[in-house]
């Protein structure tokens, strides 16, 4: 069900990406269309303005050509003054031969102010940048979207009549050259009406406006149905993965659940075989007091511990199993594990602890049910390390962490396992103590085959015996194992 709401949330987070990844290339599409747009438009704008210009100052020359080829002009050495008036005359010329000049104002080839027309109009200068082009012999205009009267005229109330208080216009600043001698001799800038541009560049702008956005419908729609077309392949994928891992995992439930019922299985074949000759016993023992017979009390003493015993391994096996089944989740240190199975070495053989000794040099986290194996594994392993220890003599357990593996190993100081049980030494009924049936070391390694690791006498001898636990660690070889290493230590 987790796995299922994780593949849930992963299609969701697809196609909020997708939808995402779409805005976000249809507007940098956008934000391109606009910026080719307004540079067009500006360029546009510049060549209808520039237009005009060139037409203007075609006609202004024109019109010196024929003032020179009439001889209105004087000889080169004409003094400024007479050729200022000149000027003059020829300034009244331009704007009587262009229709819908507005104002004029006339400067000398330096850029300074001459005279205007009319003469009510307000005086101003060349900028450097304009001048230095109009000395080229280039005509310069601008195009004004409105412009106020009284930025035009001294007193546009009383000399302005009949003039609109804010029009558009367009302002041409055109080079008077020398029919003689090639070199500029003044600068027009005349002030015409710029209703007809305005409307020009209205139309300009909408018909600009309507290509952007046919080319974005056109471009913006190939591009969402290729997203579109990628993102439903994608998803396609997607879902059809998803189904595969869903198959996956249902067939690892189903292996799990047969290793799992195999395991309990083999428990639950070796708690029986464990109990059955115990149970013989102690069912004999009873039938001789019902006839009559001595009550011995060392044979009332071992029915006793027989049925301690066999309640107590009942008890762990149910304990585990219904953990198994259950769908309770939590995680125990290594410490808490250990701190554990003393108290319960304690509660089980009081005073025989006292000289068992417990060594961690590891902070790993456990699953509940994991710590639960290790529990009863060590558990018993204890329990027989210190049953095999004389009195005087100690056992113990270690803990390390040793090549990526979780390692317990439990010891004692007795006379060690005989070379005769060592090949049978983890099957049932096999077992070197008197009375024992093997039962404890079977069912610890099934236990331990359950946790995915490995049981094993490590060393034996007369100088006592130790048995290791070994278990994988995450990241040993590349596979998921038991436990992981605790953030921080203890």
């Amino acid at each position: 069900m987790n796995q299922d709401r994780e593949t849930s949330r992963a299609m969701r987070r697809s196609r909020q990406l997708s939808l995402v990844a779409t805005g976000v290339t249809l507007l940098v599409l956008s934000g391109t269309l606009a910026v080719v747009t307004v540079q067009l438009r500006a360029r546009l704008r510049a060549q209808i303005s520039g237009r005009d210009a060139q037409v203007l100052y075609s006609i202004a020359t024109l019109q010196n050509l024929e003032a020179d080829l009439g001889g209105e002009v004087g000889p080169a050495d004409t003094p400024p003054v007479i050729e200022a008036l000149m000027m003059n005359e020829r300034l009244q010329d331009v704007v009587a031969g262009i229709q819908g000049v507005i104002a004029a104002r006339l400067f000398d080839s330096q850029g300074k102010l001459i005279t205007t027309l009319p003469p009510y109009l307000t005086d101003a200068t060349i900028e450097t940048n304009e001048l230095n082009e109009l000395k080229s012999l280039r005509p310069v205009s601008h195009f004004h979207p409105s412009v106020r009267s009284e930025a035009l005229f001294i007193n546009p109330a009383v000399n302005a009549a009949g003039v609109p208080a804010s029009q558009p216009l367009l302002e041409v600043i055109i080079p008077l050259r020398s029919g003689r001698s090639g070199r500029i001799a003044g600068i027009t800038q005349l002030f015409l009406q710029g209703q007809g541009i305005a409307t020009e560049f209205a139309a300009l702008d909408r018909h600009l406006a309507a290509q952007a956005l046919g080319v974005f419908v056109a471009a913006g729609g190939l591009i969402l149905a290729a997203l579109l077309w990628a993102f439903r392949r994608l998803e396609r994928v997607n879902r059809l993965l998803a189904e595969r891992t869903s198959h996956l995992l249902k067939a690892n439930a189903e292996l799990s659940l047969a290793a799992r019922t195999s395991a309990v299985g083999a428990v639950t074949s070796h708690l029986i075989h464990g109990l059955k000759n115990p149970l013989s016993g102690l069912q004999s023992f009873v039938a001789s007091q019902v006839e009559g017979g001595p009550k011995v009390e060392d044979e009332w003493r071992e029915a006793a511990t027989a049925a301690h015993r066999m309640q107590r391994m009942v008890q762990d096996v149910v304990r585990v199993l219904s953990e198994e089944q259950g769908v309770t989740h939590y995680e125990m240190s290594v410490s808490e594990v250990l701190e554990v199975l003393t108290a319960k070495l304690k509660a089980s053989r009081p005073g025989a602890t006292d000289g068992f000794m417990i060594e961690n040099d590891a902070e790993v986290i456990l699953d509940n049910r994991e710590a639960n194996l290790v529990l009863l594994i060590l558990e018993n392993l204890a329990s027989n390390a210190i049953q095999a220890s004389p009195k005087g003599k100690s056992a113990g357990l270690r803990v390390r962490c040793e090549a990526s593996e979780l390692r317990f190993e439990v010891w004692d100081q007795g006379a060690g396992v005989p070379e005769a049980f060592r090949s049978n030494l983890f099957t049932p009924t096999q077992s070197s103590k008197p009375g024992g049936s093997g039962i404890g070391l079977a069912i610890s390694k099934q236990l331990a085959n359950r946790l995915g690791g490995v049981l094993e006498l490590k060393e034996t001898g007369s100088q006592g015996s130790v048995f290791a636990l070994s278990l994988r660690l995450p990241g040993s070889d590349g596979q998921s194992s038991t436990g992981r290493i605790a953030e921080s230590g203890a």
